[in-house]
């Protein structure tokens, strides 16, 4: 583990700051992100993927297999192509047909599991896997990229490089299924010692693969067009990822995996905290105010959401070159006279707290972890925890109370005689198969509501609590109120977790259920942040990355993220 001394120095962030919504809201991915950790670890181990079947028509319909291998075990990666019409193809989850369906499983597949997964990957959510399948998911196309790019290879040409950069990927996926969903494997099978132990791996690299099929299907389809095609240039291919569109149903996610949420976090902090402690270098200055230097350019071409619920990247852009100003100046002034120390970083991320937004502020901090790859050697192994909440009756009022004092401040400043403080209610849709946002008085459901109004039944416990002794049990305390125990048994469990809350209230009539989608999209590792409302939003994974190819390539570096558009000379 961590030492957890570091949690106690000045520069590591209470979580009475770090848990507010609106700063989850704006978080930003770091080398500590899911996809990130996956991707280094099947570039520094080498692994082999190789194209075992494509059997795809004219029109890109059928069937596509890729072996992988790695140090510890080998997979099969399935992609099923299917003709869908256009008011078929949908972001939502509910959805019942898709262009892509596509899995990762264990071994190789037999004939008879090949049959199987034909008949069952394409029903998704009415289908059934078993044990050995890691991951199902499905995807759609883009349909104005992946004709554009289809189009132009066919003509013996490289496709627009600005509507690549722009949208970014040729499939977006609309949700990424694991953990026992439809009967596949159960998280405990990859636990320890797997290729894709640790959160979200295995989803990671298999939406990683579903984007090299896709590189594969348009130039398939262009050489059926015209057998002297053009190839996608590697360069080209960099700067497509793969899309994702997600709504609602991460936020209960979070909520009700605590324990994870706190270890994310956590993690992160502890990164920021040892970077901020570093000693600066010039070198490390050039490096900083390089990396800002290019997150400006990036954010300068990005493409401007449709819903300004996030700061436009224009705006972001401006605030960057201000940030570059400010590092200059305080770096060139702390170098000159030999005044670098463990206070250099602090002092800077003090005063961009003091001068800028939310969001920039997360950008600096997102960035100053990548400055640093050593601070998270021994964190990127730990994104697993247990995550059981377990009550503990023997358990005195006393310390609940204490633990409430500690942890929960925040829980009271909400009036929950107010009806704007219990304005929504959470449910899951029978019909839609998906978690929902209700409004009380207007929309059905309110009696079936999820648990998801923590900081209302925080104020209830401690209602109750005030007639009971210090020394009486939680246990005798239940028996009279038994309708308390899951908060109880949250409380004590998150009992020196201080990450694993978000503190605001999630029925007020002021959520914006969009920033927590942001925040565990970041933790995977998503950019390009595009919400379509307040409940959804489409992103962008693995933009910049490495190809296939050059998996194992000694000259590999880990900046690949906020890729910029290259020269057209760069282009071969």
């Amino acid at each position: 583990m961590v030492n957890q001394a570091v949690e106690n120095c000045d520069a590591l962030r209470p979580a009475s700051e770090v848990m507010q919504i609106q700063r989850l809201g704006v978080m930003r991915s770091t080398s500590l992100s899911f996809l990130r950790i996956m991707f280094r670890k099947m570039m520094r181990e080498a692994w082999k993927i190789e194209q075992t079947a494509f059997n795809l028509d004219n029109k890109g319909y059928g069937e596509a297999l890729y072996a992988i291998t790695t140090p510890q075990g080998h997979y099969t990666f399935i992609a099923l192509s299917r003709e869908i019409s256009d008011e078929n193809r949908s972001d939502r989850v509910i959805s019942e047909r898709w262009d892509v369906t596509f899995a990762l499983c264990e071994g190789d597949i037999s004939e008879k599991k090949l049959k199987k997964m034909r008949q069952e990957l394409p029903k998704q959510e009415m289908g059934r896997g078993d044990v050995t399948d890691l991951v199902w998911s499905r995807a759609n196309k883009s349909e104005r990229v992946f004709t554009h790019v289809v189009e132009a290879l066919s003509k013996g040409e490289q496709p627009d490089m600005e509507i690549v950069y722009d949208i970014g990927y040729l499939f977006r996926t609309t949700a990424v299924y694991g953990n026992g969903k439809f009967g596949i494997a159960p998280y405990e099978k990859v636990k320890d010692n797997h290729t894709f132990s640790g959160a979200f791996q295995a989803q990671m690299f298999a939406v990683y693969m579903l984007r090299h099929f896709s590189f594969e299907m348009v130039e398939h389809i262009a050489r059926k067009r015209n057998p002297q095609a053009a190839i996608l240039q590697p360069e080209v291919k960099k700067l497509l990822g793969t899309g994702n569109a997600t709504g609602l149903g991460m936020v209960p996610y979070l909520i009700s995996h605590p324990k994870l949420l706190h270890q994310w976090i956590w993690i992160r902090e502890i990164a920021l905290a040892r970077a901020k402690q570093k000693h600066v270098t010039a070198e490390e200055c050039k490096r900083f105010i390089k990396l800002l230097n290019r997150v400006h350019i990036f954010f300068e071409d990005a493409p401007i959401p449709n819903v300004q619920l996030f700061e436009n990247p224009r705006d972001l852009a401006s605030e960057i070159e201000g940030i570059s100003r400010l590092a200059e100046e305080l770096f060139s002034h702390a170098l000159r006279f030999g005044q670098s120390s463990e206070n250099t970083w602090i002092e800077f991320t003090d005063k961009v707290k003091e001068s800028f937004t939310v969001e920039a502020q997360e950008l600096v901090n997102s960035l100053l972890i990548e400055l640093y790859p050593d601070v998270i050697e021994d964190l990127e192994e730990q994104t697993n925890a247990d995550d059981g909440i377990h009550l503990i009756p023997e358990m005195s009022i006393g310390s609940l109370r204490a633990i409430i004092t500690k942890q929960y401040k925040w829980a009271f400043q909400y009036d929950f005689n107010q009806p704007e403080a219990r304005h929504y209610f959470w449910y899951r849709s029978v019909e839609k198969e998906e978690p929902r946002i209700g409004e009380r008085g207007i929309d059905p459901g309110d009696d079936l509501a999820m648990p998801m109004n923590i900081a209302e039944q925080v104020q209830q416990l401690a209602s109750e609590l005030q007639s009971c002794q210090d020394e009486q049990s939680v246990a005798s305390f239940l028996l009279k109120k038994p309708e308390l125990r899951g908060i109880v048994r949250r409380i004590q469990s998150l009992d020196g977790l201080q990450y694993g809350e978000v503190q605001t209230n999630l029925t007020g009539s002021d959520l914006l259920p969009v920033y927590l989608l942001r925040c565990k999209l970041a933790i995977f590792g998503a950019e390009r942040f595009d919400p379509k409302s307040n409940r959804w939003v489409r992103i962008t994974l693995f933009q910049g990355a490495s190809l296939v190819e050059e998996i194992g390539s000694p000259t590999f570096q880990d900046d690949w993220f906020y890729p910029l558009l290259p020269n057209s000379e760069e282009i071969t």
